[in-house]
């Protein structure tokens, strides 16, 4: 690793924390998880806030703690009700988890969320870095957080120049994270660096606006757009998802399926891989769309989950013959299914997705309609 650990002065520490602390309290956004120290919002936060920005995911925290205002009350809820509730944010696995991190705690720790640090990271979905902004910022323990915002800021206020994604550069920036954090006001701190580092210290620094402009080894250098280290984005897998709007009564097929690639928890329209993928096709799902009236629209839109780099596409069909379609289902056993009218579909379909697809159905109708393989 390329560090320059020479340049790290633990003498400077006590006056960092000083400036880097009184531009927090100046500086905070005034955010509903910061309102008091519940380690159950401030939990339900932190796995909201993993893959979603703030601002996207308010409105959905403030729903998501009126109606699951504690953990029993997400404990006894139903997972479908949870994932409606969940809707907007994706990455769905992450309501599942929460959910059975509410049990967990209802059933082990009194309702509470656990204050010792082994006991947190037994809680499914909880990592180190949702172990240590919980217990710090919940009851003061001293676990320093280390995010992408965090590392970015050590890395450039200690001129970090190694890649920070490397396993032996990501342990070096936990102990400087460690070593760097107040004893005082740990949970402070640790907001105040993931709030510099969202607000300021972003990709494209905003140095003058940095408290910790003066002392910051990387600026001093004129290094600090080169660093941290840019990482490659290696091994994007692109991905065609067709989903089938399949029509009978006046209502729409929802199926579950634990075994497929995406939607494993939630109902969703059928839907096919296409493309160039290393995924195998299901065999249900190739029988539905064998129909040869069906029709594939022409436009389409992007998304991404994961590494994958996905075009949605949308086909449509309308058949007389339920019974046949549901005999299609039955084949398969851990496959569910069922029938909602049109107007439920963002509801039932609890995914950004159903929004896409259906701003897609809406945009051009006089769009050319093509048979299904003849794009």
């Amino acid at each position: 690793m390329t560090a320059a650990t020479d340049l790290i002065d633990s003498n400077l520490f006590p006056e960092l924390r000083k400036d880097l602390l009184s531009w927090f309290h100046k500086n905070k956004r005034d955010l509903p998880f910061r309102i008091n120290k519940n380690a159950y919002r401030i939990w339900v936060s932190e796995i909201m806030l993993q893959q979603t920005r703030v601002n996207a995911m308010l409105p959905i925290y403030e729903a998501f703690l009126r109606r699951f205002p504690e953990p029993k009350a997400l404990q006894e809820a139903g997972e479908e009700e949870v994932m409606k509730y969940w809707k907007g944010l994706g990455y769905y696995s992450r309501a599942r988890n929460l959910k059975k991190g509410a049990e967990l705690i209802v059933e082990k720790h009194r309702g509470s969320f656990p204050q010792n640090y082994e006991e947190a990271l037994s809680i499914p979905g909880v990592g180190s870095y949702t172990a240590a902004a919980v217990l710090s910022i919940a009851y003061g323990k001293r676990h320093a957080v280390l995010d992408g915002n965090v590392k970015r800021v050590l890395s450039r206020l200690f001129l970090i120049t190694s890649d920070p994604g490397l396993s032996s550069t990501n342990q070096f920036l936990a102990n400087l994270a460690q070593e760097f954090l107040t004893s005082e006001s740990p949970g402070d701190h640790n907001e105040a660096m993931m709030e510099l580092g969202a607000l300021v210290c972003v990709p494209a620094p905003n140095c003058t606006a940095c408290p910790l402009e003066k002392r910051c080894a990387a600026r001093i250098a004129g290094k600090e757009k080169e660093i941290p280290a840019p990482k490659s984005v290696e091994n994007w897998i692109d991905l065609d998802l067709n989903f089938l709007y399949l029509k009978s009564e006046e209502e729409l097929l929802l199926v579950k399926d634990p075994k497929r690639r995406f939607f494993k928890t939630i109902y969703s329209l059928p839907f096919r891989l296409e493309g160039k993928h290393p995924y195998e096709s299901d065999e249900w799902i190739e029988e539905l769309f064998e129909d040869d009236r069906i029709v594939t629209n022409a436009i389409h839109a992007r998304h991404s989950i994961t590494n994958h780099k996905i075009r949605l596409k949308f086909s449509e069909l309308e058949t007389k013959n339920r019974k046949k379609v549901e005999a299609v289902l039955r084949k398969r056993k851990d496959v569910e299914f069922k029938w909602v009218r049109e107007s439920e579909l963002k509801e039932e379909f609890p995914s950004s997705i159903s929004g896409k697809l259906s701003k897609l159905r809406n945009k051009n109708k006089k769009h050319p309609e093509l048979p299904v393989g003849k794009s």
